[in-house]
């Protein structure tokens, strides 16, 4: 299965290559979609990518490759770890939220994207809407993908497998556009999205949800 992973891993890479290139370091890349849109999904082939190239691999949720939980410590003193690294932040609306623009958390998380490109770091993230993320990640974000669920069944076995992703790089300017359609039930093993932690509290997100129902 893993071979399999691979092949189609390296496929995909060279469709990100195909549409900017995903050797660059000091890279944000903002990952926007509805719920079940892939959004989460790419985030992880990303991450994988960046984790086969021989990059540390640091996230807020359980992927099923090595990988550490990212340390708020860390990241507000800059720890040396956090060099040459990527991270993977899912529902980053959850710790960046527009509604509390100029708290101390989201200073200190906007302080740290600005830094990390100075660190070669990539940071990729992934909310539902732009709008709920605090403005000045959204400013420095350099590329945005929207990923689409196209509800398309290619194996008939009632599960809806076929995505859409456009990609808008802030780069170039005029802003250039590409878009591309993969195939994704290969990857839904690699990672568990129920198991996000709050980087800032360090607790288990999903454990707070149950709570407050």
């Amino acid at each position: 299965m893993m071979i399999g992973i691979i092949q189609l891993l390296m496929c995909f890479m060279g469709v990100i290559n195909y549409v900017f290139n995903e050797n660059q370091n000091n890279l944000v890349v903002g990952i926007k979609g509805l719920k079940g849109s892939g959004k989460t999904l790419l985030l992880t082939i990303l991450l994988l990518m960046e984790y086969m190239k021989g990059k540390k691999v640091f996230t807020n949720y359980k992927v099923f490759f090595p990988h550490e939980i990212i340390d708020v410590k860390k990241m507000v003193e800059l720890d040396e770890d956090l060099e040459n690294c990527v991270i993977g932040i899912s529902e980053m609306h959850l710790i960046c939220d527009a509604r509390r623009h100029g708290k101390e958390q989201n200073i200190l998380m906007s302080y740290f994207v600005l830094q990390s490109r100075h660190r070669g770091v990539n940071l990729y993230y992934d909310t539902q809407f732009e709008r709920q993320i605090d403005i000045r990640i959204v400013e420095n974000t350099d590329i945005n993908i929207v990923c689409e669920n196209l509800h398309i069944d290619t194996d008939n076995d009632g599960l809806a497998d076929l995505f859409r992703i456009i990609i808008q790089d802030k780069r170039m300017m005029p802003v250039k556009v590409k878009q591309k359609v993969f195939y994704g039930k290969p990857f839904w093993q690699m990672y568990d999205t129920n198991d996000i932690v709050d980087i800032f509290t360090m607790k288990k997100l999903d454990k707070l949800k149950k709570r407050k129902r």
